[in-house]
């Protein structure tokens, strides 16, 4: 039992340690982490996105959305 626990806290410190890697890598690249809130409609867009294979993650389609929306004017995301 003590065994297991002490696994699951390895794994989770190996998790922290690598999501700080991950945020300082992106940080040095210059991105910015912003959490905003999505209603269910948006969510579920972003969703059926992803299974549908049009992007791979929840984040790459935000990130495509808003780049179009603010960067690329000329890209129209309701066609």
């Amino acid at each position: 039992m003590h065994e297991r626990r002490w696994l699951a806290v390895m794994s989770d410190t190996r998790a922290i340690e690598r999501t700080k890697r991950f945020r300082k890598l992106r940080r040095e690249r210059g991105d910015r982490e912003m959490n905003v809130w999505v209603s269910t409609a948006v969510a579920a867009a972003l969703d059926e996105a992803v299974l549908a294979g049009q992007f791979k993650t929840r984040q790459e389609a935000i990130h495509a959305a808003l780049a179009a929306a603010f960067v690329r004017k000329e890209v129209n995301l309701t066609s």
